[in-house]
């Protein structure tokens, strides 16, 4: 890390201060991260099935694939820096937070119903659009997704037709978050187990699963906390201190650049009570379609909540 980097030299008041810019200036720009192109560069891997927004597979996002070779990951994950103390305290204020909220009861024939505002492959050229997903909580049951209130293949036979086809209790289910240890290093323990051989590494896969799991499911309060706190004790994790969601909600947030070294990735927090509000990714270099700094992909998280039946809405 860089000590004369002002983002890790800021105080806490500091980070509280209301940004004063209507943008970003060059230096936050190359700072920014992201996950979306290196998801794209990954290529196949052999692994236990777990929930990604589904967003990379979507027929809509095909043009985005032809970015593989731009961003192309190296097999390792490059030897990362500490975690900022900034980094360190957004992530203590965010657990905190969730440790505050109710704990939300769910039954294993409920689903989790996520609403989310996705811009995921602005890169590409796509629209934003609404993103409604139900999944089982026990993972036995089929659930749903809607684009914009349709179903994205109606009568299709594929994942994306009326429900996901293959109900599961695996990495990123309700069932498996709601199990999670609440102590901070046993919960990073058991995900660098339960995801150990995939992605470049195991720091930049554990901060992909648990960016996955605070977007798409409804953790138990404890388990939220543990979250967070696991998360600043991954390397190179960062602070950006001034950044915009999907759906234009100014906020606070850490940040990891991915093992290819392209892109960084962004969990946005709200800058007066530290809950999420979504996610970013920014190219910090060159691109065929894009350029250093530009935002690749950008959601925002509108609703969640635990229902009774697939199509059912809070």
């Amino acid at each position: 890390m860089n000590p004369m980097d002002p983002m890790n030299s800021m105080n806490e008041d500091e980070l509280l201060l209301t940004p004063t810019g209507p943008g970003l200036s060059a230096d936050r720009r190359r700072q920014l991260r992201g996950h979306l192109m290196s998801e794209f560069a990954r290529g196949p891997v052999a692994a236990p099935r777990r929930i990604r927004l589904g967003w990379a597979a979507l027929p809509a996002l095909a043009s985005g694939l032809a970015l593989t070779v731009v961003l192309a990951a190296g097999p390792t994950e490059p030897a990362p820096e500490p975690v900022g103390p900034v980094a360190a305290v957004v992530l203590d204020r965010a657990a905190k937070a969730a440790e505050q909220q109710p704990a939300t009861a769910a039954r294993g024939d409920q689903f989790v119903y996520v609403k989310i505002l996705d811009n995921w492959a602005k890169a590409a050229g796509e629209a934003p659009r609404t993103r409604e997903d139900w999944n089982s909580v026990d993972g036995g049951r089929r659930g749903l997704l809607l684009l914009d209130g349709h179903l994205p293949n109606p009568g299709g036979s594929d994942e994306h037709g009326e429900a996901e086809p293959v109900p599961f209790a695996g990495i990123g289910s309700y069932a498996y978050v709601a199990a999670l240890p609440t102590d901070p290093d046993a919960l990073l323990d058991r995900i660098h187990a339960d995801t150990a051989g995939l992605g470049p590494g195991p720091d930049e896969e554990a901060f992909r699963t648990v960016g996955d799991l605070l977007r798409q499911q409804i953790a138990p309060p404890a388990v939220s906390a543990a979250l967070y706190r696991a998360a600043a004790k991954i390397p190179g994790v960062t602070v950006i201190d001034s950044v915009t969601d999907a759906a234009g909600r100014a906020g606070v947030a850490v940040a990891r650049r991915d093992g290819g070294g392209k892109v960084e990735s962004q969990w946005i927090f709200d800058r007066a009570d530290y809950t999420f509000l979504g996610e970013r990714t920014v190219a910090v270099t060159d691109g065929a379609t894009f350029k250093k700094g530009d935002i690749t992909g950008q959601m925002a998280v509108l609703a969640r909540a635990i229902v009774d039946e697939p199509g059912t809405r809070p």
